[in-house]
């Protein structure tokens, strides 16, 4: 049997990391969200940087999550 290896997804900084990862199940939950917590606005740096992320409008408060961001949730859920 193969052992599954789940791939880290890196950024400039560093891998993306736990803190991203919930930020990101977070953002995945609607069309928009808005950033509230300081570990969000922590995170959002990396998910910007990854591609996981994208302002809504002008704002700098609200972020969607792209498909990049999409695809890279789904595989970990399925432990690829």
């Amino acid at each position: 049997m193969e052992r599954a290896t789940l791939t880290t997804c890196w950024t400039a900084g560093g891998p993306v990391g736990p803190r991203c990862i919930a930020f990101l199940r977070r953002v995945r939950g609607g069309d928009a969200y808005t950033l509230i917590r300081n570990a969000d606005r922590e995170a959002v740096v990396k998910a910007l940087a990854a591609g996981f992320v994208a302002w809504v409008g002008q704002s700098r408060d609200d972020v969607r999550l792209t498909e990049r961001g999409a695809a890279y949730l789904d595989r970990l859920a399925r432990v690829e």
